[in-house]
């Protein structure tokens, strides 16, 4: 009985380095090795162009992504978010010149 062979990845069955540092951005290191389950310099050599990516890493990745956003849509977090939040004017500080008109303004 014969062992299964790997695919070989190469340049044509890669993913897409955009899309990679598309959803890597924002996420520290060490949370994105573990994820990957991969040393940090292979996610190195990948952010950097000088591996090839797996297109699993990235399917791992956007999974995670809309997971997330299945989670808030859940809860109601993006119905909160989607609503429209008033506009605060916001008062000026004491040391600012428009401050002392509004108060005379309003002693008179």
């Amino acid at each position: 009985m014969t062992k299964r062979q790997r695919p070989f990845l190469t340049k044509h069955n890669a993913a897409s380095p955009s899309e990679f540092l598309y959803y890597a951005s924002g996420m520290p290191m060490k949370y994105l090795t573990r994820i990957l389950q991969r040393h940090e310099r292979t996610v190195k050599a990948w952010m950097a162009g000088k591996a090839v990516i797996p297109p699993w890493a990235v399917a791992v990745l956007r999974l995670r992504h809309l997971e997330h956003e299945l989670t808030l849509d859940q809860m109601g977090v993006q119905a909160i978010q989607r609503e429209p939040q008033p506009i605060v004017q916001r008062r000026p500080a004491a040391n600012e010149p428009h401050f002392v008109c509004q108060l005379r303004l309003d002693i008179a």
